[in-house]
């Protein structure tokens, strides 16, 4: 009788027993179960560098701010300065404009400024308002009397009326 032969290749007599490998979800997982204690900060650190460079970068374009020149203290040991007999003063009160105490109108008030100011080098104009004129009717005025070229605006306040010994105008 013929006996079996094992098959070619294989070297042993046995036959060969093919075995299959099952994965299970199980044996991915983690030995523990629940909720994992810490927390991974590597993304929170990179989003961090990121909005710090950012902010390195955008801060220094993002800072405006006007120009302004306040006055300077005169130096100690020198004389008084001469009033300044040639200052523009531009009164506003709720119901009237005036130009060194000369009633104007608005439609007026640039053609007359425009007058005062061509032959002048100093191009500096105070604006004395009432307490009681609507903001807007100032900022306008003041507006004209740049288009007309003042240079420089001024504010004179009821305090600086006050100290300089002059009455305010709402005092008796």
């Amino acid at each position: 009788m013929a006996t079996a032969r094992p098959p070619a290749g294989s070297g042993s007599g046995k036959p060969k027993h093919r075995r299959w490998i099952v994965h299970s979800h199980e044996a991915t997982q983690p030995s523990h179960v629940g909720a994992m204690s810490d927390i991974n900060i590597t993304p929170l650190i990179d989003v961090m560098l990121v909005l710090l460079i950012i902010f390195m970068v955008v801060t220094p374009l993002a800072q405006k701010g006007l120009d302004i020149s306040l006055p300077q203290p005169p130096p100690p040991n020198a004389p008084e300065p001469p009033p300044n007999v040639n200052t523009v003063v531009l009164g506003i009160e709720e119901g009237a404009l005036t130009v060194n105490k000369n009633p104007v109108t608005m439609e007026e008030l640039e053609t007359r400024l425009k007058d005062i100011f061509q032959a002048r080098s100093d191009k500096t104009l105070f604006v004395k308002a009432a307490g009681n004129v609507p903001y807007g009717k100032v900022v306008q005025a003041m507006d004209i009397a740049k288009g007309a070229g003042v240079e420089r605006i001024g504010i004179i306040s009821e305090k600086m009326i006050e100290e300089s010994g002059g009455a305010a105008p709402g005092a008796p």
